[in-house]
């Protein structure tokens, strides 16, 4: 346990500069959007940032272990790593993870300020208008989760990416076997899903919850978020968990063979 809380603060360490670099961004975007919408005096301006800066936030915990398995190939640290691969990675995967939360939290904070500067200007009358506490939730659970998802396909890709090291011959090729190894992926999916026993039965099962939001724009209301209740699908949900999870064992048994870069 003292070996893999040594590796996340590492990785946390190595991550920490373009961290501070994204949570500068968030907060210099936060406080420029609210500075120009003052300015124009169009306090509904900050819901689009708000959205926009939620969706770029899917990218961070990528983002963050690209730039650590980088640092770390570089330094050769994985043929001499007396840890198991499935620890080194994980290990990344948890220090990314906890400065994907707390970006997270910085988020949902700066939720509650644009609730509250669209509460002063009556353009709502109280915050579950805009974003009730159960849709919030679904809303950095749905963002958490496909954070996550990315995060493996990057895992994954980079280590398929730097096991053909071994093979002299396909060098310059390997980022086009990369391309090709997701584009295929892509492809696959998407004939079995048009498949109809698959396409019929993929959505059979379901929780109704009311996740689906649909934002309007009036100019004289401003902006309104109603939630439409939907069907969460059990199926693709399980599956793209054990996708998530068979990614992470593809990438730990690559790098077991002890991945030159």
């Amino acid at each position: 346990m003292n070996a893999f809380i040594g590796l996340v603060k590492k990785d946390l360490s190595l991550m920490r500069f373009w961290y501070l670099m994204w949570l500068a961004f968030t907060v210099i975007g936060m406080g420029g959007g609210y500075a120009l919408t003052e300015k124009f005096d169009q306090p509904d301006g900050v819901v689009p940032i708000f959205v926009m800066l939620a969706g770029i936030h899917i990218f961070l915990m990528p983002i963050l272990l690209l730039h650590v398995l980088r640092i770390e190939g570089k330094n050769q640290m994985w043929l001499y790593n007396p840890q198991s691969s499935q620890m080194l990675l994980f290990s990344k995967i948890c220090a990314a993870l906890l400065l994907q939360i707390g970006a997270q939290v910085l988020l949902s904070l700066y939720g509650l300020f644009v609730m509250s500067v669209l509460v002063n200007n009556d353009l709502i009358t109280r915050f579950s208008e805009f974003l009730p506490v159960k849709q919030g939730i679904y809303f950095e659970m749905a963002i958490l989760s496909t954070s996550i998802y990315i995060s493996m396909w990057v895992v994954f890709l980079w280590t398929f990416y730097h096991s053909l090291g071994k093979f002299p011959k396909l060098n310059h090729f390997r980022g086009l076997l990369v391309l090709l190894v997701w584009v295929a992926y892509n492809l696959l999916e998407t004939f079995l899903t048009k498949i109809h026993v698959i396409e019929h039965n993929l959505f059979a099962f379901g929780i109704n919850l009311q996740v689906a939001p649909k934002a309007t724009y009036d100019p004289s209301k401003s902006w309104r978020v109603e939630y439409i209740e939907a069907a969460l699908p059990i199926i693709p949900i399980l599956y793209y968990t054990i996708l998530t999870v068979s990614l992470f064992f593809a990438a730990s048994w690559l790098l077991e063979k002890k991945v030159e870069v």
